[in-house]
């Protein structure tokens, strides 16, 4: 009740003031206005609990659940490294080659060159593709079930006495 006193007196000094009225007649009177806008403004409060208790019969009860928030998050499980590999392996090979042989038959004295021939191994290497390797990633996807715990609110009425209670789901009653 105080501060609207005090602020009906310091409105009122102010209005006085402007009007030419005395600073403490305005004054004054300001604090008869604050305090009967107090007391109508208290009774106006008191009326609408009243109104609000005895009007409104019906309370409810407000019943929870606890709900999943499921997101899911790509981590990295593993890495697979794929590299070529140079490895030497020591083959043999036969390869058939000719060559020239001299054959000299008795006979006259003269001389005779003839020259001999053989075929020599050159060996010419290259790479060959001889196979093909293909690196692919595919997704996979499999359900999994997720069991948690939740909580919920239920209501439980509890009847003492001779009081008559309308059950309807989702309620108990105990005695």
């Amino acid at each position: 009740m105080g501060k609207y006193i005090i602020i009906g007196a310091i409105i009122g000094s102010i209005i006085g003031w402007i009007t030419g009225f005395t600073v403490v007649t305005g004054f004054v009177l300001g604090a008869i206005v604050g305090g009967i806008s107090h007391t109508i403004n208290a009774r106006r409060n008191i009326d609408e609990f009243s109104e609000k208790t005895y009007k409104n019969k019906e309370q409810t009860l407000q019943l929870r659940e606890e709900q999943l928030d499921i997101k899911k998050e790509r981590v990295q499980t593993g890495e697979v490294k794929v590299h070529k590999e140079v490895v030497e392996e020591l083959k043999t090979f036969t390869v058939p080659i000719k060559r020239e042989e001299m054959v000299i038959e008795a006979g006259d004295e003269e001389e005779l060159r003839i020259p001999l021939k053989v075929e020599e191994v050159e060996i010419n290497k290259q790479p060959v593709q001889v196979n093909e390797v293909s690196i692919t990633k595919r997704q996979i996807e499999e359900m999994k079930q997720i069991k948690e715990k939740l909580k919920k609110e239920t209501v439980h009425v509890g009847v003492t006495g001779d009081a008559d209670v309308i059950k309807k789901p989702p309620f108990e009653t105990r005695e």
